[in-house]
């Protein structure tokens, strides 16, 4: 076998275009397409189109350049109005956060992680190992920020550790995370309810979107991911994901959709019409593609754009 060698762009299209793709009847512009773009990440957002070949090279069932482009610029656009969607969730989750350990354990109260955390899952040396390296975290960042409020000393203790109404403005959306992950199943409890959905359905829709906040972060194709953990299907639009063998899918759709629910909650007028016009223009009517992204059908990817539950929608 050769070892990869230097093509230029217009090789590089001559060999895409032997592989199956079709391209317009511009090369010019196809070529500069290409260059913008690279040959990899084209690769990327053809996979849809592979077919079974004989030999070990890719083959794309007449796949054209322009669809090819579509997905790829739609995913951007996807990434970035999920990440907004994504940043509503954040801020919500954190508010509850402080709000509760705020109210149970007063200012600093969170800093004895055994007041909150779930002593029946983890030992006392457990819990100090993990006090031990959050504070060594939020102190780092604490000392970084650039938040007015951080400087001051009547918002901190003797040892520089802000409130909890601060400390969560430290946070990742991982971090957060992990924080509810680690709480009482009481606590979690009452931030489950403020989500208005069960411990188990919270946790797993919340590492579902802090996986999809990662793909958005570090611009990784969204549109053909495969989420490894399946989250809980939200019981408000499940019926609109695609299930085969009584499992539902684990693509991009069971996130969008979780995330709906949950904007249900912390702000109902939210509007996926962006978010639905990508997808719209990614599955360009055909029902295959629409699977291939985990939606049950075309029609189920109306469910963003339609009332709550969405009973109007035919599928």
């Amino acid at each position: 076998m050769q070892p990869p060698h230097y093509l230029t762009p217009s090789e590089q299209k001559n060999l895409l275009q032997q592989r199956g793709i079709l391209f317009s009847n511009n090369e010019a512009k196809d070529i500069q397409k290409i260059k913008e773009i690279g040959f990899y990440k084209i690769k990327e957002f053809a996979v849809i189109y592979l077919s079974k070949s004989m030999d070990s090279m890719p083959k794309y069932n007449n796949a054209y350049f322009g669809d090819i482009l579509t997905r790829y610029y739609q995913d951007k656009n996807l990434r970035m109005h999920i990440f907004h969607a994504s940043e509503s969730i954040e801020v919500f989750l954190n508010n509850q956060i402080s709000d509760l350990l705020g109210k149970k354990y007063g200012a600093f109260g969170y800093l004895e992680f055994k007041n909150w955390m779930d002593r029946k899952r983890f030992n006392k040396f457990e819990v100090e190992e993990k006090q031990y390296y959050f504070k060594k975290m939020l102190l780092r960042k604490t000392r970084i920020s650039s938040l007015a409020d951080m400087k001051d000393r009547n918002n901190l203790d003797r040892e520089g550790f802000p409130t909890i109404w601060l400390m969560t403005d430290c946070l990742t959306f991982g971090d957060s995370v992990h924080i509810v992950e680690n709480m009482s199943l009481k606590n979690k409890r009452q931030i489950a309810s403020a989500f208005k959905c069960t411990p188990t359905e919270l946790m797993s829709w919340l590492k579902c979107l802090n996986f999809i906040r990662n793909i958005c972060a570090h611009n990784n194709d969204m549109i053909d991911i495969s989420i490894i953990t399946k989250p809980q299907p939200p019981k408000n639009y499940r019926k609109f994901l695609f299930s085969s063998y009584h499992q539902f899918t684990n693509k991009i759709a069971i996130a969008i959709l979780i995330i709906k629910q949950v904007m249900e909650v912390i702000n109902p007028k939210y509007s996926f019409y962006d978010i639905h016009h990508a997808f719209k223009r990614i599955s360009n009517n055909d029902d295959k593609l629409a699977q291939a992204l985990g939606f049950k059908s075309c029609k189920a990817i109306d469910s963003l754009i339609s009332e709550k539950n969405s009973d109007d929608i035919h599928l």
